[in-house]
């Protein structure tokens, strides 16, 4: 055979195994998809036990994978996105507080996850929600796409993406409604037949404003339905990883803003695609006590890209190559926190071990319900001060009023709505004892800047809130 044919035969099987391998490693990157509802924990959703039916998030369920214990490490929108963003504390990089009073700035060369998802080839898009407390550059961590299947936007089938979709139908402004609305619109839900927590008034404003988020929640889930739909019309349902979550816990009085479960514990479920099932040691369609916590998703969806946290990350991988389902049950433990929201002062440490929660009130001389303008445009806030003002609550019910003790102690299994206060049973004192000091120690771990006045961080720590945090760990430790 002449040479030159034998150079062409051998030139086309190089090239044919060049498209063959470039071809395995594009289907090694699976694309990612985060679908969040705005103000919701796990207290609507029929899922883990309460609320109403999600057919469509409950279809991601039997596809994937339920998690019974996921926290947002904050309890409101902005410190929790923020901290979803970089994987990082907020109380140690200085963008704890809603609203901001000035921009924190990441350590040197630290990015948010989804900018190194793009540097590596992801094709990453963010549909309606930022809202983060440090400087970043919106270039640097989205590219842009259209409104609805932000993803078709890429520039090939083959690029691998990230989509991060908020849907806003469930955000607290949702049960805004004046007096009239409640007089004139009836809600799906009968009101009569929803649970209301103990430590509300069983009033007809309390009831309708419950239903009512109900009727939101199932909004929700046919969205959640519809943007499924479309991967699946696309044909990348089964490259795809979807993960199904809430922001932050809410959306009634003492859910959004407080360090309770009510305002941390949220639904997460992921579906795991067929044609990645391999990377999960876990069957499709089961659940996990496995605790895991914002500062864990960026890292865990790297991980799934075949990439590597920022080794000043605070998180890590909880589903992947490597990563037992036996590992992921023995993680049984997260720390939380809550500072300022808007004007309502506060600084609250949550820290949750097993089927205990301790609560650390630094400021607990703050009722749970003082005064926060946003709050208190919704009717069932309202009712429940004149409730309280006027003696007409019982003992649970007037706890959201009162005082703070500096130390609380729940046991969540037997008291899911964190009424009953452990903290001076002698019964449990070595329980106490054990979490104050996994208390302690976290928060010197984290140098959590809060124990400075915001005035004082504003000005000295926000250029690397981190870097700052750790040359006066002296300071915080005494005072931790």
């Amino acid at each position: 055979m002449p040479e030159p044919i034998l150079m062409r035969k051998f030139y086309f099987s190089l090239c044919a195994l060049l498209v063959l391998t470039i071809g395995a490693s594009a289907a090694k990157r699976p694309n990612v998809v985060f679908l969040v509802s705005e103000d919701n924990s796990i207290h609507y959703l029929k899922l883990y036990g309460y609320g109403t039916s999600t057919p469509n998030i409950e279809a991601l369920a039997k596809d994937g994978l339920t998690f019974n214990h996921a926290f947002s490490n904050s309890p409101v929108c902005s410190v929790a996105r923020s901290t979803l963003a970089t994987s990082m504390l907020a109380p140690r990089g200085g963008f704890q507080y809603h609203r901001k009073s000035a921009m924190a700035k990441l350590p040197p060369g630290y990015k948010p996850w989804s900018a190194m998802l793009r540097k590596a080839g992801y094709f990453t898009t963010n549909q309606r929600k930022t809202d983060y407390n440090f400087v970043h550059d919106m270039k640097e961590l989205w590219d842009r796409g259209p409104a609805n299947a932000a993803w078709r936007a890429r520039p090939g089938k083959e690029t691998p993406f990230f989509h991060m979709q908020s849907f806003a139908q469930s955000h607290e402004s949702s049960l805004h409604f004046p007096q009239r609305v409640m007089d004139n619109e009836k809600t799906t839900h009968d009101p009569s037949k929803v649970k209301l927590a103990p430590y509300f008034p069983d009033t007809p404003t309390f009831r309708y404003t419950h239903a009512r988020y109900l009727d939101r929640m199932q909004v929700i889930d046919q969205q959640v339905g519809s943007v499924v739909k479309m991967l699946e019309a696309d044909g990348v349902l089964e490259d795809t990883f979807i993960f199904y979550f809430g922001d932050h816990g809410g959306v009634l009085p003492r859910g959004k803003g407080y360090a309770y479960e009510s305002g941390l514990h949220v639904p997460l479920v992921v579906r795991i695609p067929k044609n990645f099932s391999h990377l999960i040691d876990h069957k499709r369609g089961t659940r996990t006590d496995g605790f895991v916590s914002f500062i864990d998703f960026g890292p865990t969806v790297l991980h799934l890209a075949g990439l590597k946290a920022h080794p000043l990350a605070d998180g890590k991988p909880f589903l992947g190559e490597g990563i037992s389902a036996a590992d992921l049950e023995t993680r049984n433990e997260v720390f939380c926190y809550a500072d300022r929201f808007d004007e309502k002062y506060d600084l609250v440490r949550f820290l949750r071990k097993g089927k205990y929660t301790y609560i650390r009130n630094l400021q607990g001389f703050y009722p749970d319900a003082l005064q926060n303008n946003y709050r208190y445009k919704m009717l069932a806030y309202a009712e429940w001060r004149e409730l309280y003002k006027a003696g007409k609550l019982n003992a649970v019910q007037r706890q959201f009023h009162q005082r703070r003790p500096a130390e609380q102690l729940f046991d969540v299994e037997a008291d899911p709505h964190e009424v009953n206060n452990l903290a001076d049973d002698p019964k449990y004192a070595s329980v106490l004892k054990d979490l104050r000091q996994r208390m302690q120690k976290k928060l010197r771990e984290v140098n959590d800047l809060s124990f400075y006045p915001e005035s004082h961080m504003v000005k000295a720590a926000l250029g690397n809130g981190q870097a700052y945090g750790k040359k006066h760990s002296k300071e915080i430790n005494r005072l931790a």
